[in-house]
């Protein structure tokens, strides 16, 4: 399992990190839109933080799962919601950021594990 979480979060980097380059690229030619692009590039980097610290958080689980401890855990969800706060806030307080590209943003690396695993699984079998 470790290694199947572990492989579909290295393609999310490597398709979101593309992304992110696209959208370098989009910034610099469009000048009209520069900041829905700039919106769109915090809130994928913010998104992609908080699916690399959730991988690490449920990496954490899984070995305390079969460690067999009676030890409390957390997935780390007010940290990861601070995440996004920040980068909300950030794009809030300057005009060259769109603040509604800055959410949607926010969810683009979460919904691209959904097609991603299912290529990865498709892929090991």
């Amino acid at each position: 399992m470790n290694d199947l979480t572990t492989s579909i979060v290295n393609v999310v980097t490597r398709v979101t990190l593309l992304l992110l380059s696209l959208l370098f690229m989009g910034w610099a030619v469009y000048d009209d839109n520069r900041d829905i692009f700039a919106g769109l590039i915090m809130g994928v980097m913010g998104g992609l933080i908080n699916v690399r610290f959730l991988s690490i958080k449920v990496r954490q689980l899984a070995e305390l799962a079969v460690s067999q401890e009676n030890k409390r855990f957390s997935f780390g969800f007010v940290t990861r919601l601070c995440i996004a706060f920040l980068i909300v806030m950030i794009a809030a307080r300057f005009e060259q950021i769109s603040l509604g590209a800055t959410i949607a943003g926010l969810f683009i690396p979460q919904l691209l594990t959904i097609p991603v695993s299912i290529m990865v699984s498709l892929r090991k079998q």
